[in-house]
């Protein structure tokens, strides 16, 4: 299962960085997760993470699969350097943190489009995928967007930010009835940007 969602997140990414220097992005079809049924517990055994390269800190219930990659555009000049931090919760969940950076010229000017342009190409890659709820936020003085979707009976919620020429994903995905809302929080508020 959790190898499964790795090679998704993998999809994703690859379709958050295809942009080209537009923000037109489809991203992959939610997994679905099997999990076992479990009380409410809180994030206390969470771990801090330290991303170095992306000047971020972030709390996860287990040790992450790191992955990174480099996209060259020879013809754009410039290359696509992108991180993905993937960790698993007790086979329930699914927690990750996608870090892209995308060229110089791509910036925060137009940051409510390109986080919008994000979430309708997140929505719409799926027919099954219903929009429960976005909201336009700032966080540490920079545009995000949380959202939630549900996908039958799979939950995908999170938040994406757009600081800089930085998109910093932290989403979590579980079925339905393993849904923690303390975890997620716990996992969203524990994002800082690290200078």
């Amino acid at each position: 299962m959790f190898a499964h969602f790795r090679k998704k997140a993998l999809a994703m990414t690859g379709a958050v960085l295809l942009m080209g220097g537009s923000f037109q992005t489809a991203l992959a079809a939610p997994v679905h997760l099997v999990a076992r049924n479990q009380k409410q517990e809180e994030a206390v055994s969470w771990k801090k993470f330290h991303s170095v390269y992306g000047k971020c800190m972030v709390s996860l219930p287990s040790s992450p699969e790191h992955v990174k990659q480099v996209m060259p555009f020879p013809e754009e000049g410039y290359n696509l350097r992108y991180d993905v931090y993937v960790a698993a919760h007790e086979k329930k969940a699914v927690y990750m943190m996608l870090i892209a950076q995308y060229p110089p010229f791509v910036t925060e000017e137009h940051a409510e489009m390109s986080l919008e342009s994000f979430l309708n190409g997140l929505v719409t890659q799926n027919h099954d995928n219903e929009l429960i709820f976005a909201d336009l936020t700032t966080v540490h003085g920079h545009k995000a967007l949380d959202f939630f979707i549900q996908s039958k009976e799979v939950y995908f919620k999170g938040r994406v930010i757009m600081a800089e020429n930085q998109l910093y994903l932290l989403a979590m995905e579980c079925d339905v009835k393993h849904y923690q809302e303390s975890n997620f929080n716990h996992f969203i508020s524990s994002f800082e940007l690290v200078k």
